[in-house]
């Protein structure tokens, strides 16, 4: 049992800023609705931020939260969002666990080596609201090592790497491989051990170093494991194995890749995009498809287009959305997720509750 101090026992029992913020009194022209998920509710910690922000300033106008499974984040959650509301994200983003620790006079979650998911929720959030891609992201077409869970072996030497794993049961807990049949716990075993020796296979950026630190309070790494770190794989040279200039890359269904990043054609546009100022309801036919297709472009395609897909609007039949899927999101084990609990999710939280997103083959 531990001993929580009296303000994380106070915003346990009375949280302020419980739930989500909604479109209801936002000045679409001037400020952005973002909800952010961190954690796994099938682990059972799980917590969903909403933030207004100002569009020209980023300041964090208002911010409220929702606590799935266990209580732990609530204290944590309840002060950051008070914390930083009439903050710029900027200075949100500095926030760190060490700086909760020490203002709540002991943060549960580190107690219990757990991530402060809030935090973490912070970061994807102001991700989404910049255009750029989320955190660990698995490498693109790598298959799965825990097949229960879908979980590639990238993702599992990053979280035994930047939150110091070192037992299997550790990497259950953080990743949620092998808590299915456990047939890839010699597996686990096998890259416990690796990384223990120093052998690494994965790149981690400096910046995921930094969040690692932020989220877990985790010291910094050794010269000796950044000198270990494998380079950066090149994502996109623009050049071809001889050298010369590469063609256009080309899904294996005849998808052609645009010439440039998503996220850096999204940055480049610099222009504000304002949604409707009218209801759902008032809207023409067009109104309502060009607003999906905002919505697509500038909250959805970036991160799914740095995961190797894509995906696009075909057509609005009264409140059903039809999109095809391509890249590697056609042949993706967790396609139907990516449907329903992102693109149809986030079309429902932003445009119209009573939307329904379907693939057409």
């Amino acid at each position: 049992m531990f001993n929580y101090s009296r303000i994380v026992e106070d915003h346990f029992l009375h949280p302020r800023h419980l739930g989500l913020l909604n479109e209801s009194g936002i000045d679409a022209a001037r400020e952005r609705l973002i909800v952010a998920e961190a954690g796994h509710v099938i682990r059972g910690d799980a917590l969903r931020l909403s933030l207004r922000v100002a569009k020209d300033s980023q300041e964090i106008i208002g911010a409220g939260f929702q606590n799935y499974g266990t209580g732990m984040p609530i204290a944590s959650a309840s002060y950051l969002c008070g914390k930083i509301v009439g903050m710029s994200l900027s200075d949100a983003l500095k926030i760190t666990a060490e700086d909760l620790d020490r203002e709540l006079e002991g943060l549960p979650e580190l107690k219990s080596r757990q991530p402060v998911l809030v935090l973490d929720a912070l970061d994807r959030a102001a991700r989404t609201f910049r255009g750029q891609p989320q955190r660990e992201q698995p490498r693109a077409g790598e298959p799965s090592l825990c097949t229960c869970f879908q979980v590639p072996e990238s993702v599992i030497e990053r979280a035994i790497r930047l939150r110091g794993l070192k037992t299997v049961g550790q990497i259950m807990a953080a990743t949620m491989a092998g808590g299915g049949c456990h047939t890839c716990h010699p597996e686990l075993e096998e890259i416990l051990e690796r990384c223990a020796r120093g052998e690494y296979k994965v790149h981690i950026p400096p910046d995921e170093y930094y969040a690692a630190h932020k989220l877990y309070g985790i010291p910094a790494p050794s010269a000796e494991e950044l000198a270990r770190n494998p380079p950066s794989p090149s994502l996109s040279t623009g050049r071809g194995p001889g050298g010369g200039v590469a063609g256009p890359r080309v899904a294996p269904d005849g998808f052609v890749y645009p010439d440039r990043s998503p996220v850096a054609a999204v940055v480049a546009e610099n222009k504000p995009h304002a949604r409707p100022h009218k209801p759902w309801k008032e809207l023409s036919h067009a109104e309502r498809v060009e607003w999906i297709e905002d919505v697509i472009e500038h909250d959805l395609r970036p991160a799914i287009r740095t995961d190797g897909g894509d995906v696009k609007l075909l057509e609005l039949q009264d409140n059903r959305v039809r999109v095809t899927l391509h890249g590697h999101c056609q042949s993706c084990h967790s396609a139907l997720s990516t449907l329903k609990f992102g693109i149809e999710k986030r079309l429902q939280e932003a445009v119209w509750p009573e939307l329904e997103v379907e693939e057409v083959f």
